[in-house]
């Protein structure tokens, strides 16, 4: 085998063949498509974008699916469209609940054929969406846009208290309350006409994904927060709704695990119990995603593109190289793609074997550590901007392992304007995203190393004395065992 003839391991996107076809064969997809997961959790890279690309290329009689990309979303207008009257964890779900009915009530609308069309129910939602949109080709940063929405006899007419509600006022100032109550009052409208008209074409299934939720995300400061909570429970709810009926709509969300660890109210617990899917992976998992993509290639496996000998301790390669990830595909990948060209430059300057060597493995490692880094930033800053200010502190003692008193007298020699975190919200914020390890008891007598990543029910414990860094690190930061 010459790994010359490999152009490359693919993408580090998560949308990638190999990771989507691992999915197909767990229980995933049915879990989200027939069962009660609406809240898919992975943490950046592990593949949630993967399930997204399946439902929607993947043709099923009865089934009409559509991925809502949120990059780009207008979150400041969206965050005008609050509620004072209700808790703070509710502000957003009459605004989310009425986006997500209005574009199910547009899919159905585009899909009417024949005397369908005639019907009150169908005259109803087309009226309302050309006196408030102009048509049905309403963009989903577009429906919470106008200001105010008219409602007429010839649309809906919602009654509050026995008056019918001739419009609503969207954008109201924080002390005008009673929005949620009124848009509530129009989405059950605009649903029962739609779920009608959706079971009179025959249309089963309809899913809608929310992905992308933190693309250009900054700070994942309070409003934000009530803002996807707001999306979970409006999910949630209109998931129930559409449950009592022959139709089955589904709303699934695809969040990063570490934003929602950010988020608290009160049914937290429960949607976690009942409704949440968690992506996670383990070396076996991610081997059979590389021998998919080798075998697709070349038609062979990993074992035919590296030589025989052991890594430093008679650690196997494969095994070597998943200790520096985050046990995710992406990480693998971007290893495999570094490899894959050092090994070509090596071959064609210094000549010797045509497959993966050793050295080839070690000297991809410094520009692998750079690429974890970054990913890592992508994924701490929203949180702390600052965050390198506590990996500069680490470069400078130099060791892989350090006790918490040495961290202690480094960091605040690194900390920058602006950079409010102590020593310990700094760890306990490394832990959290596994850039550190910490030392304690294993539960049979001895001590090991826990990582956040590997063993996600292991919290912080601030009593903890001795913490690891990651081994993807240590070339980026320059430190030693």
């Amino acid at each position: 085998m010459d790994v010359r003839s490999i152009s490359t391991f693919g993408a580090v996107a998560a949308e990638d063949e190999p990771v989507l076809n691992y999915f197909v064969e767990t229980s995933a997809v049915s879990e989200i498509g027939e069962g009660e997961k609406f809240l898919v959790l992975g943490r950046k890279g592990s593949g949630k974008t993967a399930l997204v690309r399946y439902f929607n290329e993947k043709k099923q009689n009865g089934l009409v699916s559509i991925a809502l990309n949120l990059r780009g979303y207008p979150w400041a207008l969206h965050a005008k469209r609050s509620d004072s009257d209700v808790d703070e964890s509710e502000r957003y779900e009459a605004s989310w609940r009425y986006l997500i009915v209005v574009e199910f009530a547009q899919l159905v609308a585009k899909r009417l054929t024949g005397l369908s069309k005639w019907t009150d129910e169908a005259k109803n939602l087309i009226e309302f969406f050309s006196q408030n949109y102009g048509g049905l080709d309403v963009g989903l940063g577009d429906f919470l846009r106008p200001e105010k929405l008219r409602l007429t006899k010839a649309s809906f007419e919602p009654q509050l208290l026995g008056v019918k509600l001739g419009g609503i006022t969207l954008e109201r100032k924080s002390e005008q309350g009673g929005l949620a109550r009124e848009l509530n009052l129009l989405s059950d409208l605009i649903l029962k006409n739609a779920l009608y008209l959706c079971g009179r074409e025959g249309i089963e299934k309809i899913l809608i994904h929310f992905d992308e939720l933190d693309q250009g995300m900054l700070r994942f400061d309070s409003p934000r927060q009530q803002m996807l909570t707001g999306l979970i429970l409006a999910t949630r709810s209109v998931n129930r709704e559409a449950a009592k009926n022959s139709v089955k709509l589904k709303s699934v969300i695809y969040l990063r695990t570490d934003l929602w660890n950010q988020i608290n109210f009160s049914d937290k617990n429960k949607i976690t119990t009942t409704s949440v899917l968690d992506i996670s992976w383990d070396e076996a998992s991610l081997l059979k995603v590389v021998n998919s993509r080798v075998n697709s290639i070349t038609g062979k496996n990993w074992d035919a593109i590296h030589d025989a000998t052991t890594m430093r301790g008679r650690q196997q390669k494969f095994s070597y190289i998943v200790a520096r990830t985050f046990l995710r595909p992406r990480d693998v990948i971007s290893y495999l793609n570094i490899l894959l060209s050092k090994a070509k430059e090596r071959i064609n300057t210094k000549g010797g074997a045509t497959v993966f060597t050793n050295k080839d493995i070690v000297d991809s490692k410094r520009e692998y550590s750079t690429y974890l880094r970054l990913e890592l930033h992508d994924e701490i800053s929203p949180h702390w901007r600052e965050w390198e200010d506590a990996l500069k502190a680490i470069s400078k003692m130099g060791l892989l392992s350090f006790a918490r008193i040495s961290f202690e007298q480094r960091y605040p020699q690194a900390v920058t304007a602006g950079n409010v975190y102590t020593s310990e919200q700094a760890l306990e914020t490394l832990y959290e995203y596994s850039v550190l390890g910490a030392y304690r008891a294993s539960g049979y007598g001895g001590k090991k190393w826990v990582y956040r990543y590997s063993e996600p029910g292991e919290a912080w414990d601030s009593s903890g004395n001795l913490f690891k860094v990651h081994l993807g690190l240590k070339e980026h930061l320059a430190l030693k065992e």
